[in-house]
C-alpha cells in the first residue's frame, strides 16, 4: 500500500530535523575551521606564537607556545599567557 503525500512529507521532515539535530550543518564547520586557521595565522604573523626555548621560556612579545608542528600544517598553538602593555 502506498503512503499518503501527507505521510511522505512528514517522514521527509522528521528526517531532516534528525540530520540537523545530529550535527553542525558543514557550512557552519568549514566556517569555524577557517576561522581557526586564520586566527593561528594571524597569531604568527604577529609573532605572538613561537617555540618555546631549553628552559620552556618563550620570548617577551610572544603569547602563544608553538606545541606541535606537522610538515603541511599549520602549527598548533596553545595560550601561555596574556599581553601586558
Amino acid at each position: 500500500m502506498a503512503k499518503s503525500k501527507k505521510t511522505q512529507k512528514d517522514a521527509a521532515d522528521n528526517e531532516r530535523a534528525d540530520e540537523t539535530a545530529a550535527g553542525d550543518p558543514p557550512e557552519q564547520e568549514s566556517a569555524e575551521d577557517a576561522a581557526e586557521r586564520k586566527f593561528v595565522e594571524d597569531t604568527l604573523i604577529r609573532g605572538e606564537a613561537a617555540q618555546a626555548d631549553e628552559e620552556g621560556k618563550l620570548p617577551p612579545d610572544a603569547t602563544h607556545e608553538v606545541v606541535e608542528e606537522q610538515e603541511g600544517e599549520l602549527p598548533t598553538i596553545r595560550r601561555r599567557r596574556f599581553k601586558a602593555y
